[in-house]
């Protein structure tokens, strides 16, 4: 094993990691959710974002581009293993259709879209064990906290922006030199929703 050298500005990572373990409620109903998850290998920074159900191209396209308009820039590299389960139950046409509007996304921020090989675990690290951090730090906050049940979801959203805000402050120094070396932000953002055609018909 060699130690991986992580050039500023070259590769950021994202995934999907469940929260269910956690026991959040909202309003005393279990909330049934995951943290899409953002980071760059070099600098620490991280961005977290609350999805509802699985996981799906529209929530990786809307938790990455918050991540990266937070961040300030783009990477060269955006490597991800979680369209992965956006192609379960999907024909060949469909998958093409969502790889194409991947490369898409990422060629707006001018990033090069990789993947990890499969059964090539250790290249997602610098996302994986980070997700096993940031679960550790809700989880001793919720302690803290002394309840784990929100009067709605937009505070449970706070709580957690609050918790990944105090880890890029940690990391402040290490961000801001690799915020020197991202990729500005192209004018506005491109489209993180899905499109679908329905059929309207008059009542016989």
């Amino acid at each position: 094993m060699f130690r991986q050298v992580h050039e500023p500005g070259r590769l950021g990572l994202s995934d999907f990691t469940e929260m269910d373990s956690l026991g959040v409620t909202v309003a005393g109903v279990a909330l049934d959710h995951r943290l899409y998850h953002f980071r760059p290998a070099c600098s620490g920074f991280e961005h977290a974002h609350v999805i509802l159900g699985g996981e799906s191209y529209v929530a990786l396209a809307e938790g990455l581009q918050n991540a990266i308009w937070a961040l300030g820039g783009a990477p060269r590299e955006h490597r991800s293993d979680s369209l992965s389960a956006a192609f379960r139950n999907l024909d060949a046409d469909a998958r093409k259709d969502l790889t194409t509007r991947y490369d898409a996304l990422c060629a707006h921020y001018g990033m090069q879209p990789t993947r990890n090989n499969r059964g090539v675990a250790h290249e997602n690290g610098a996302i994986e064990s980070p997700h096993g951090h940031l679960k550790s730090a809700v989880r001793d906050a919720l302690l803290l906290r002394g309840s784990h049940d929100f009067d709605n979801l937009g505070s449970y959203r706070r709580f957690i922006d609050e918790i990944v805000g105090r880890i890029n402050a940690r990391n402040g120094k290490r961000i801001e030199l690799e915020r020197a070396l991202l990729q500005p932000l192209p004018v506005q953002r491109t489209c993180d929703y899905e499109e679908t055609r329905v059929d309207l018909r008059s009542p016989a």
